[in-house]
């Protein structure tokens, strides 16, 4: 039963559902309460015997709501920041104090996959589900100049990663900043600071150019195309990796590579080098601790836009 009246706006709601027992005739009453609008009681009667309760309500910040396992059973009851599928509890990840997409316990883009579980997630600190974009406002949004895409903020000033999208041959900076293979600034190598402060996903470098499998086809893919997401991978910007800052994704040594958040096949655990690893289920959850978040099986510190 998906729905039995049009959206109502949130203000408290209760539904009163009469279901009459093809069996015995007995008519058998359910109530479910939420704060919205007060609406008139809804009776329904079935005559079928079978009634299909697949459903599975999730909850975010402000809202609470019941959740039902594919038998029909509840397991539980969202509370605010939280919300709970087949007995895992989502727990809320904050970016500076503040709930983001991929840290407020929603699927914001109806795909199945909560948060960090979501390829599509950078981090906490990305505001957009549907993209491999952040989407926070003045984020690596210059047309030319780059710094380290995953800081969660533009501006070379914190990170000492500097590069322009003239340089990239495969001209990710389109009409706005066109490849120009005449321009002088092309450094072949990044400050140390640049290496030591970006932290980088298995599989890109440090400026947001990541290579993705898809169907068994590899993308180099850039990740400040606004609209680049896995199934429309043919879309995204192409780019060309900076090898000076490129962290390469070795799965034959049990490492997730971006675009993935799974061990690959034959692996238990999956291998971080430099930082912890994890894992995440399908809430989003991982084992890193408090303060940090969990990228292609490693734990990052959270770094706010």
């Amino acid at each position: 039963m998906r729905s039995i009246a049009p959206r109502l706006s949130l203000i408290a709601v209760t539904l009163t559902f009469a279901c009459k027992s093809p069996e015995s005739g007995e008519t058998m009453t359910a109530a479910t309460t939420d704060e919205s609008t007060s609406v008139a009681n809804t009776t329904i009667n079935l005559t079928d015997a079978t009634t299909d309760l697949t459903t599975s309500t999730t909850t975010g910040p402000g809202t609470t709501g019941p959740t039902t396992t594919e038998d029909g059973t509840a397991t539980g009851t969202g509370t605010q920041g939280t919300s709970t599928t087949a007995g895992l509890t989502c727990v809320p990840i904050e970016c500076e104090g503040a709930l983001l997409a991929c840290g407020d316990c929603m699927d914001n883009d109806g795909d199945g996959k909560t948060d960090l579980a979501d390829p599509e997630c950078i981090s906490p600190c990305d505001d957009r589900e549907d993209t491999f974009a952040t989407g926070l406002p003045g984020d690596n949004m210059d047309p030319c100049n780059q710094d380290c895409f995953f800081d969660g903020n533009s501006g070379a000033g914190d990170d000492k990663c500097n590069w322009s999208l003239k340089c990239d041959p495969a001209n990710p900076g389109g009409d706005i900043c066109p490849y120009d293979p005449n321009f002088n600034n092309c450094p072949d190598m990044q400050s140390q600071e640049c290496l030591d402060n970006c932290q980088v996903p298995n599989g890109c470098d440090c400026f947001g150019c990541c290579t993705v499998e898809v169907d068994g086809m590899t993308y180099d893919i850039f990740l400040g195309d606004p609209d680049c997401t896995l199934a429309d991978i043919d879309s995204c910007q192409q780019c060309t990796k900076n090898d000076d800052c490129d962290q390469e994704c070795h799965p034959e040594d049990c490492e997730i590579c971006f675009g993935e958040t799974e061990p690959p096949e034959g692996c238990d655990d999956p291998t971080c080098e430099g930082f912890d690893s994890c894992t995440i289920d399908m809430m989003g959850n991982s084992n890193c601790a408090e303060g940090y978040y969990c990228s292609t099986g490693c734990c990052f510190p959270i770094q706010p836009g």
